[in-house]
């Protein structure tokens, strides 16, 4: 595979240096060399300065640089390469510094493709022919895509299909890598444990939540049952809490309290913050072996085709692929050297509660390194998200005013942050050398780029007062009355300008009888100094670390609190009864929860149930308002539109393309629900309408898709407060630090095992031991083989398994039989017996001899049009699904090349023939009629006849919805995933 590298020099020098990274070889052999300089294989000699092996490059080949059976690091670093002579030897050049061109000048990237293509074609030639032909004999060779090309210029106007074109930051590759690269490693990966047995013990203690009680008598009976080998040394639930003491003491980043006094009209408040050094936990996510590789320091942008062929898609995935990383590094390397890079920071916080009745609740904040992928923050090993410290709440005290209590509220919650923050203050305005995990040693600036946070939340971090005052929008400086409209701007804050007002309230400032200096409350603000504002407003404005919450803008914003609640409010008693009817008989698909209670009952619903009820009310709706006056019309108009909102909000990757189709929704959303929300009574003026509507696309442009800021990522970690307080023996006084204690014995634990697991892959690696049953990718599977079955009966002859499924379907017994004699003659023409042909053609050949076997599920493997990666899906073939009703799943046919079809899957089984088995798979297509303009789905109806067809035709499953109360209505439900919402928009939908 062809592997890629800078396309082009740095910025003021010619462009010398190859597309492809070259390939080196240890070679003294210098006549094959000079043949293949000849040739026009080679294109340069080199001695590297980081290992001192000679070496040549080739113009293909893989891109590895073998040096005493070691990857020399300096393969990207093109100045650690030094040209050299043919023949002359290694040590005459110890010493010597020549400056001599690498290669020769490239005129541009489609030059270098094109000469990388004709030289692949011409190997093939002469390995095949024995020839050796000219570059002129090649002209009309077929061109070969490169799958991925770096370049630090724009991208052409038209990319090859398939083609990832990334553009790297003009700043990128300026580091220059460390000499001792060797990651540190301590005396055993299970440390401060004696025995990996004592580890792995003490894993499923803290898995299983168990009490010191169930500890104690687990361990006694290890000790008198365990033989003279002792691999659990652990005697007692002492011992074990001792050993995680030992780790906790030698940790950077270990659990301080401080009193934080507060003074507020004269009166003193003191509250006990407990927090982490910051700056340990950095360097602790930074040093991570397991992390290295996944660090991203540089900033890029990603560019493929257009669907249509027209022009290129930037593609919009992780932080550091967007305009808010470009943007950071730019002011830093600017400010400090193109060799400084930024450490994205990523702080969340809020305020949840410990226990179901809501009197005790704890202020967590968490904290991520943006550099990493969001698959690795979003997880809870390394990489995911570590407690920076638990918040004092600021209770009620006697001598406040309601009306002072939020200002005194805000001002403690800065003031335990600037106590957080503060040992950032000098990295974040010069930066700070941090020790990667392959002992590389970077200088980078970390800087607090987004702040995660409901509304409320968010407005406390930027010191906004929040929705009752003029200017309540926390990126924006829109009048708070202004908040419903939702086709204008939202120009964005000043900070400087925020800054003299607070100063000058708070008597700070220089200029405090200038009267062009508006009042704090004017601005929105509160009369506090921002604990924020040194550790992120040196290179960043503050508005742009509000980034957008699909939990509360949308699913529990827009959708859930406002149209969805109101429309139960407007349904009549009859319409909501067939409505909790219909939900709680959807039919079954994965990861689609039903609702055994009905909707209408629930006093809380959560962020996936609105996700399920965005996907499944529309056809629900259709139902209930059969009338279909204008006005019902709209609102099931509209809830198609909000289901096709949230579900594109909810993309893992976006694009310019899909970018522009969530931009058409959202001004059609706009449209329709002002014309509903003066009928219905509803105030639209509301912060999360605001946000959803003028800051929603900006954030996703600018700092990734939703995933990447949504405030889900902190409230996964909520569970774990939950469960460390449950384990406390809830006293006031102490059950912060037994909470801790907790959480910290966590972290520890996954810490070691991802240590102990990474050491055993290592291990394997170094054995050449190949793990049996791993994944295998879809690139590897045969033609068709992306379809496995499961789930097998015992063997049975085909006469018998025909009949019944001809009873069991209300199917004609001898049309059925027909068909698949007919289908098998297909692939088992050679294989039927000739004694056993008939004389009619063959095709009423005698197959009743045949054995088949029954399956009652298959795997279908695909790859998912969102994001492009491999995902699967099972479906079901049963005639009692878990003993109750029977189950036949429904799937997405290839009819040909350019339309697909539906259909609902009657039976799965192999048949043998001749020793061969051949899996086969029994269909009822779907009738389909094209879509509706009223709700946009495409509905269906089944056939009565039945055909065979391989499973090499199956794409994937699709949700057909039935609804309880009128079942002949079917709806192709293609908001049920990304997946499916972007292949029936790319392609027709016919009949079968």
């Amino acid at each position: 595979m062809w592997r890629e590298a800078n396309a082009m020099s740095p910025p003021g020098s010619a462009r010398t240096w190859p597309l492809m990274p070259p390939t080196f070889k240890l070679h003294k052999d210098h006549e094959k060399i000079e043949a293949q300089r000849a040739k026009g294989i080679l294109i340069g000699t080199f001695k590297c300065k980081r290992c001192g092996y000679l070496g040549y490059s080739t113009n293909g080949g893989e891109s590895k640089h073998l040096a005493r059976n070691q990857y020399c690091r300096s393969l990207d670093v093109d100045q650690e390469y030094e040209p050299m002579e043919i023949g002359m030897e290694r040590d005459q050049y110890a010493n010597e510094d020549e400056n001599v061109p690498l290669v020769q000048e490239i005129p541009d990237v489609e030059d270098m493709v094109e000469n990388y293509a004709r030289i692949a074609d011409r190997k093939v030639h002469e390995q095949n022919s024995g020839e050796t032909g000219t570059m002129a004999d090649e002209e009309n060779a077929p061109q070969p895509v490169l799958r991925r090309i770096v370049s630090k210029e724009p991208p052409p106007f038209n990319l090859p299909i398939g083609q990832i074109y990334i553009q790297q930051h003009p700043f990128a590759g300026e580091h220059i890598p460390s000499l001792n690269t060797s990651p540190l490693r301590t005396q055993r990966t299970y440390w401060p444990f004696e025995t990996l047995g004592d580890f792995e013990q003490a894993e499923i203690f803290d898995q299983s939540e168990a009490s010191i009680k169930a500890i104690n008598a687990q361990l006694n009976l290890i000790q008198r049952v365990q033989g003279p080998d002792r691999s659990i040394t652990l005697r007692n639930a002492t011992d074990l809490r001792n050993t995680l003491e030992k780790a906790m003491l030698l940790d950077e980043d270990r659990f301080h309290h401080r009193l934080i006094t507060t003074k507020w009209n004269d009166h003193t408040y003191q509250h006990v913050l407990y927090y982490r050094d910051i700056m340990g936990i950095i360097r602790d996510v930074l040093s991570d072996p397991n992390l290295s590789e996944h660090l991203i320091f540089d900033a890029e942008k990603r560019f493929i085709q257009q669907s249509n062929g027209e022009e290129n898609d930037r593609v919009y995935q992780e932080y550091y692929q967007c305009d808010d990383f470009w943007d950071l590094q730019t002011a830093i390397g600017e400010q400090l050297g193109r060799d400084v890079n930024p450490l994205a920071l990523f702080i969340y916080s809020d305020e949840t509660q410990l226990t179901s009745f809501g009197n005790n609740t704890i202020w967590s904040v968490y904290l991520w390194v943006g550099n990493l992928p969001h698959h690795i923050r979003a997880s809870f090993g390394p990489g995911g998200a570590v407690l920076l410290g638990y918040l004092p709440k600021g209770d009620k005290q006697d001598d406040l005013r309601d009306s002072e209590l939020g200002d005194y509220r805000s001002s403690l919650y800065h003031e335990c942050f600037r106590v957080m923050l503060k040992p950032l203050k000098q990295a974040s305005q010069i930066g700070d050398l941090f020790r990667m995990g392959n002992g590389d040693v970077r200088t980078l600036v970390p800087v607090i780029s987004v702040k995660l946070g409901d509304y409320p939340e968010l407005c406390r971090m930027n010191g906004i007062i929040s929705k009752d005052c003029d200017a309540a929008c926390p990126a924006g400086m829109i009048p708070t009355e202004d908040f419903d409209k939702t086709n204008i701007i939202c120009p964005p804050r000043d900070h400087d300008l925020e800054r003299a007002a607070i100063y000058k309230s708070l008597g700070l400032g220089h200029d405090d009888n200038d009267d062009d200096i508006p009042t704090p409350q004017s601005l929105g603000l509160r009369p506090i100094k921002n604990a924020f504002d040194r550790y992120t407003n040196t290179y960043f404005a503050t508005y742009r670390t509000v980034g957008a919450d699909g939990l509360h803008w949308v699913k529990q914003g827009v959708f859930g609190r406002v149209w969805f609640k109101k429309l139960l409010e407007k349904l009549t008693g009859p319409e909501k009864k067939q409505l909790n009817k219909c939900f709680k008989n959807l039919p079954r698909y994965p990861n689609l929860p039903g609702f055994a209670q009905g909707v209408t009952s629930l006093k809380w619903r959560s962020g996936s149930d609105h996700a399920v009820l965005s996907k499944t009310i529309v056809p629900i709706l259709d139902c209930i308002y059969d009338s279909k006056t204008a006005v019902q019309n709209n609102i099931i108009r509209l809830f198609r539109l909000f289901s096709e909102c949230m579900l594109l909000v909810g993309f893992q990757a976006h694009t310019d393309t899909t970018l522009s189709i969530l931009q058409t929704v959202l001004r059609e959303i706009s449209e329709l629900q002002e014309q509903i929300a003066s009928i219905w009574g509803i105030n639209l003026a509301r912060p999360k309408v605001h946000f959803m509507f003028l800051h929603l696309i900006d954030s996703i442009k600018s700092k990734g898709p939703v995933c990447n800021t949504d405030t889900g990522m902190g409230e996964a970690r909520h569970p774990e407060s939950k469960h460390a307080y449950a384990r406390t023996n809830h006293h006031t006084e102490t059950v912060k630090e037994q909470m801790i204690r907790h959480v910290v014995n966590r972290e520890i634990i996954r810490k070691i095992r991802a240590k102990v697991d990474r050491e055993g892959e290592r291990v394997l690696s170094n054995r050449s031991i190949s793990i049996p049953g791993g994944d295998i990718g879809l690139e590897q599977l045969d033609p068709g083989s992306h379809v496995h079955l499961g789930s097998p009966d015992r063997s049975q002859h085909l006469s018998s398994y025909i009949e019944a499924l001809a009873t069991t379907h209300s199917l004609n017994h001898r049309d059925i039989l027909k068909k698949l004699q007919g289908y098998i003659r297909h692939f088992a023409r050679d294989l039927i017996p000739s004694d056993r042909d008939s004389d009619d053609g063959g095709n009423g050949f005698d197959i009743s001899y045949l054995k088949v076997v029954n399956h009652k599920k298959a795997d279908i493997g695909y790859i998912s049009l969102e994001d492009h990666q491999p995902l699967r899906d099972i479906i079901r073939v049963n005639a009692s699904w878990r003993g109750r009703a029977p189950r036949y799943d429904h799937i997405v046919v290839n009819r040909d090349h350019r339309a697909l079809s539906c259909a609902q899957v009657l039976a799965l089984f192999t048949i043998r023939v001749k020793g061969t088995s051949h899996s086969v798979v029994l269909i009822r297509p779907l009738q389909i009629k094209p879509r509706s303009k009223r709700h946009r789905f495409y509905t269906c109806t089944p056939s009565n006849d039945a055909t065979f067809i391989h499973p090499g035709s199956i794409v994937r499953s699709v949700y057909v919805q039935k609804n309880a109360t009128k079942p002949e209505r079917m709806f192709i439900n293609d908001v049920i995933d990304a997946d499916m919402f972007l292949r029936l928009r790319n392609s027709r939908l016919v009949s079968y």
